[in-house]
This record gives C-alpha cells, structure tokens and sequence, in this order.
C-alpha cells in the first residue's frame, strides 16, 4: 500500500510541473510576462529546454519591461543545448527548427546592438555570448573586430605591434594582410636612412621578408648611382639572380662605350664570367664588318655588304648607319636599335630613335624623350626635349625650363632657364629674363644682354644691346661694343661688321679691322658670299672688288660684273649675265661666255650654255658634254649624269663609269653608289669600277 501511495505522489508532483510549464506559456500566450517570467524561472531545472525558450521569448520582445537581447542569448542557448524532445504548448511550438528560427532572431538583434559601436569590446562580446550565431554572421563580426583591431595596431607604424595582432588572431581572415603589414613595418625600420648599408644589412637579417627583394633592388639603383662597373661586379656577385641581368646589362654599358674591337676583347678579359659572351664575341667580329643602309626594290630598307649581300634583308621602313654597332630602325611605326645580325638589342620600342654617341642614344617615345645605354636601359627620366651632347652635356627642357644634365643623366645645370644654348668650349648662353653666359660647371655670368649667338670657335659670342651688336669673349671683355647695326662670324678669325648699311671686315685674332665699313652691304648674301676667310669681296656702287688679308687689292672695281674666290688657283668671274674663267693673274682661261657656271673643284668645273651642260678641265678644254641633261658634282671624285630620267656616273676626268640607265642611283658609301636598272638593284665600287649586282 505504501508503495502505491509513493507512486501517486510522483506522478502528482510531475503533473504539477507540467501545469507549471504549461501555465507559463499560457501567461506568455496572453502577454503577461510577469506570471510567464516567474513560471518560466520556477520550471527551468526541470524542463531547461522549454523554460530556457519561453525566456529567451521574453527577453528578445520589445514590449516588456524585461527586454534584454544578452539575456534572450544566454536561455535560448541554454534551450538548444538541453532540447530532449518536441513540445506544444498554449500555441508555442517548441522543435529544432524553432528553437534554431528564434536563435537567429536574437542573433541578428544582438549583432545590431553590439555592431553598432564598432568597438573591439562590444564585437568580443557578441562573439562570446551569441557564439549560436550562423556562420556568416560570426564570420561578419569576426572579420569587424578583426580590422577595428588590425587598424589600431597597424596605427603605430611598428612591426612589433603587428606581431601582438598576429599572435592574438591566427586564424583570422585579415591574418595575411596583417602579415604584410607586419613585413612592410620591419623593412621600413630597418631600412629607414635609404642608405645602401641598411639594405645590405636587411637582405642579410631578413632574407624571408619579401620586402628583401626591393631592398635587392634599392641597392641595385643605389650602386648604379656610383657609376663604377667594378661596383655593379661586386653588387653581381654577392646578391641573388633578381636584379642580376639587369646588373650585368648594365655593367656592360658602363664598360662599353665605342665597342670597338679592343674595347670589347678587353671587357671580357676583365669580366670572364660576363654571362652573354656569346654577344660580345659577335659583336667582335661584327666590329670588322663594313656594312651599308640600300633601299631594297620593295622600297624597304637593310644592309649590305661590298660584296653586294644582304647582311640584313630589306624589312624596315626607315634604317640608319650603323654607330657603335648598333643602328637605328623603324618598322610598322615603331622604331628600335639591332645589332649587325638584325636582332633587337632589347625590347625598347620608341616614336624615334637617334645614333649612339659615346654608349648613349637618344629616344622619343609618347612624345617624351630619354637617354638610353647600350643596353636598351633607360637611364634617365622623361624630358619634353634632349639635344645631342656637346662639351659632354646633354640640354634638356623639363616643366617649360631648360637646364643640362651629363651622360650619367645627373642634373648639371639646373632646370631654370627659359631658353639655354648648345655648350661649345665650356659654355653655352643662358635667358632668363636676359641673356648671359653660363659654365659647364654652372658658374653664370650675368644676364645683361638683349641677345647672345652660341659660342663659335673662337670662344667669341656676339651680343646685342637693344637694337645693336657687339662681340664678347668668354671673360666678358668686349672686344667690340654694341654699336653696329649687324655682326656676323665668317670663317677662321674673321667677322663680317656691318654699321649704316656699309660693311667691314674684323679680324678677332689681331684684334683690329681689315677693312673699314665703307662697303655697300646686301644681307641678300650670305657670310660666304662676302669672304672665305682669305679673301675678301668689296662692293661699291654695284662694282665689285676682291681684297686678300693684307688690304691689297687683287681685282679692281669695274673689273668684272662679279668674281668669287679661287678655288684650284682658278677664279670665277661674272661679265653681265655671263660666267668665265681667269687665273690668280687674271689670265683668261676661258671666254665669259656661259650661262651657268660652277667653281672649280678637283680640277673640274661645270658649265653649261645654249642647252649643252659640260664637264671641263682648268685649261678649259670640255672633257664631257651632255645635250639637254644635267651633270651634278658629288661628294668624291665623281660627277651625275641624268638624261631622260635616267642617271649614270660620270669621273673628273670626263671618263663615263655608269651610262645614264639607272632609274635610281643615290651614293650608300665612300666611293660606293647603289642602282636600279631594268628593276635589279645594284652596287657600283668606284675605286674598282666594279658592278655588281645586289644578292636577293
């Protein structure tokens, strides 16, 4: 009996319980969450799951005085861990899906009022305390926290800072960019004077720190800095292959200027281990090659050799001599340098390209201009303008403004002037708001003149003061002052002076006046036109006379109509509209009887009258006559002949080398002459009166 009563007590107790849970949820159904939230309270050691649910209900509302997301957290965690079994009551279904339905519900409120702050504290809490939370969720308040905290300690600019994040967030998904935050810290530390020690010391300290292979390549530019190949030899072998083609290129170009034969033999004594030797042998024996730029028929140039070979097929729209042993070529708008086997020497394209002087071009590309090595390396920045190197300095304009810089591309004359000349003998004249001169060590003279021409060969410039000129030496003593209407150098030590229309001539080298400015000036001549420095041609009413040095007259006024200097001790002379020939006693030669006629010039001269155009020797005596054609004197010992379109040669001693049937004959070299004749292309040797045919 006893054993029934106890049985019955238990199931009494159970059933109390339960109407406890169950009249909690009721209260909850009609919104009295004070009865509910003691109930809920007063069941939880029994039923924690659907206690812990009604709880967390009333903490996640808005519409009770209870209302606490951090609460709704802590019982509806604690209803998913002790969930048993599914349970209805008074409307409430309490199941896996619900329980997980309002997890979500409390974890997205909570991440609003935690979030919302945007602080560490807050972020750690919610992840602590909604830990239930999805994954994406955790991940998005993960990954704040994570860079509110990455950005504080990264605010320090210190790697050891870093290294507190990296340690306290392993896994954190900013963990990588917090790594090269750490990395890029510890460089800048080390490395903070950007000297050429502190690299060394940081590729030697921190070879897995990515950033060695900059401080590699800081160091490269570093020593570059130095101009000293036996620097770049050493920087070679000490360091990792990541900047040592460039290294070697240009260790190359530092060594190398002329490439000559003995040049090139001697850097590959000096570097045995030099890694494209293969180049250099080439280009030892490229070095004794003689090749020239021939149009090719398709009317695309390449390179021959005398013997008529093409060396380089005819593929380029434009190409030029070769210099140092490279050439410049252009081809479908883009222009680069090959050596003598028609290879690029690099991947360099450029608008333009200019010889190489001394090792170093000149390029345009995107309407900036460079300096180049012979590596095809730029070793300058962009210019909006580089002249051609003289007194070993390269003018260059930047910003609008002129200045100068070496072969090095350092800056030598600074970028402050609105015009700057070319530097001749030591100086160059400068403008900013006048003229003056300026050193190629940058010592200025001062700006006091309207005008300055370049420096002639005299060391002399001509400077003008308003309207007038005068002459000045390098030291700026006037050896004429500005008072003359026009001052122009000759030749040799002489000037052309011109005051009131009426001419002069002064020598600078005995500082004194040949003649006085008494002479009818015509600036429709040129300075050659005046004197060739020996001889001197004086006008006076239209009559003209020839004066030599010593102010003796050699040909009186009202002599000839016109004479010019002798030229093979054989005068030339104008009577009316007519041309002859006189010798230095005024012997006549030949009649003035030609309509055209030139100077002489390796004992031959060529004139022309009544349609016949003639080659004659200084006696006069024609040694070739042309109907209706023309005869044009070349560079070299031969004259071209062209009649009816078609161009020959022609010797200085009349003897015809080529008949006139080439449709094109241009001069490729020294003594050598390219043709086309019946479509073939074809070399003509002067020296060996040879015709050959070009080789396809």
């Amino acid at each position: 009996m006893k054993k029934y009563i106890l049985v019955l007590c238990v199931i009494c107790a159970f059933k109390g319980l339960g109407n406890r849970i169950s009249s909690a949820y009721e209260a909850l159904s009609v919104y009295d969450y004070f009865k509910a939230k003691a109930l809920f309270y007063s069941s939880l050691s029994k039923y924690p799951s659907e206690a812990g649910y009604g709880l967390a209900t009333i903490y996640s509302r808005s519409d009770n005085p209870f209302s606490n997301i951090d609460s709704a957290a802590k019982y509806i965690a604690r209803s998913a861990k002790t969930f048993k079994d599914t349970a209805r009551l008074s409307g409430y279904f309490i199941s896996p899906a619900n329980i997980a339905a309002l997890s979500r519900a409390i974890s997205l409120k909570g991440f609003r009022q935690h979030a919302r702050h945007n602080t560490e504290c807050d972020l750690n809490y919610f992840l602590e305390q909604f830990w239930f939370s999805s994954d994406s969720l955790l991940r998005k308040a993960l990954w704040m926290r994570d860079s509110i905290s990455l950005k504080r300690y990264s605010s320090s600019l210190s790697s050891d800072s870093m290294q507190v994040f990296l340690r306290a967030y392993p896994e954190s998904e900013l963990y990588a960019r917090a790594r090269k935050n750490f990395e890029d810290f510890q460089y800048a530390e080390q490395t903070k004077d950007l000297s050429a020690a502190s690299y060394k010391h940081f590729i030697l300290n921190y070879p897995n720190n990515p950033n060695a292979a900059d401080a590699e390549k800081r160091l490269f530019q570093l020593t570059v800095r130095l101009h000293s190949a036996d620097s770049l030899y050493a920087f070679i072998t000490r360091y990792s292959a990541l900047s040592r083609t460039e290294a070697w290129r240009m260790l190359y170009s530092m060594a190398v200027t002329k490439a000559s034969d003995s040049e090139l033999s001697a850097f590959l004594q000096k570097y045995p281990d030099y890694p494209y030797r293969n180049e250099i042998e080439k280009e030892i024996e490229w070095s004794k090659q003689v090749v020239y730029v021939l149009k090719g028929t398709n009317d695309r140039y390449g390179y021959v050799d005398t013997s008529g070979t093409w060396v380089i097929r005819p593929l380029f729209d434009d190409a030029s001599a070769f210099h140092e042993g490279y050439a410049g070529v252009c081809r479908n708008d883009s222009c680069f340098f090959i050596n003598k086997s028609g290879e690029k020497i690099s991947a360099f394209f450029a608008e333009e390209t200019y010889d190489y002087v001394n090792g170093i071009a000149i390029v345009k590309k995107q309407n900036r201009y460079y300096l180049i090595n012979r590596s095809g390396q730029l070793i300058s920045k962009a210019f909006e303008d580089i002249s051609p190197a003289s007194d070993k300095l390269f003018v260059a304009r930047q910003n609008g403004l002129y200045g100068a810089m070496n072969d090095k591309a350092e800056t030598v004359i600074p970028f402050v002037y609105k015009k700057l000349g070319t530097f001749r003998n030591g100086y160059a004249y400068y403008f900013s708001d006048q003229y003056g001169l300026v050193s190629t060590g940058n010592q200025t003279l001062q700006a006091r003149w309207d005008w300055i021409s370049e420096i002639d060969t005299n060391n002399l410039v001509i400077v003008k003061k308003g309207m007038l000129f005068g002459l000045m030496d390098l030291s700026e003593s006037l050896l004429l002052h500005p008072e003359f209407d026009y001052i122009s150098h000759c030749s040799g030590q002489i000037y052309l002076v011109v005051k009131n229309e009426l001419y002069g001539f002064y020598d600078a080298g005995g500082k004194c006046y040949i003649s006085g400015l008494v002479y009818d000036y015509n600036k429709a001549f040129d300075n050659a036109y005046y004197t060739n420095g020996k001889q001197f041609k004086l006008i006076e009413d239209d009559e003209v006379a020839l004066m030599d040095a010593n102010g003796r007259i050699s040909i009186p006024f009202g002599t000839y109509t016109d004479v010019f200097f002798a030229k093979d001790d054989v005068i030339r002379i104008q009577k009316g509209k007519k041309y002859g020939y006189v010798d230095r006693k005024l012997k006549a030669i030949t009649a003035a009887d030609y309509e055209k006629a030139s100077d002489f010039e390796n004992n031959t001269a060529i004139v022309s009258k009544a349609g016949t155009v003639q080659l004659i020797n200084r006696s006069g005596k024609p040694l070739f006559s042309l109907k209706d054609g023309s005869i044009e004197r070349q560079d070299g010992p031969v004259c071209k002949i062209t009649i009816n379109g078609l161009s020959g040669l022609l010797s200085d001693s009349g003897e015809v080398l080529l008949p006139p049937e080439f449709t094109e004959l241009e001069p490729v070299g020294h003594q050598l002459w390219s043709g086309i004749k019946d479509g073939s292309l074809y070399l003509y040797k002067i020296a060996r009166k040879q015709l050959i045919p070009v080789k396809p």
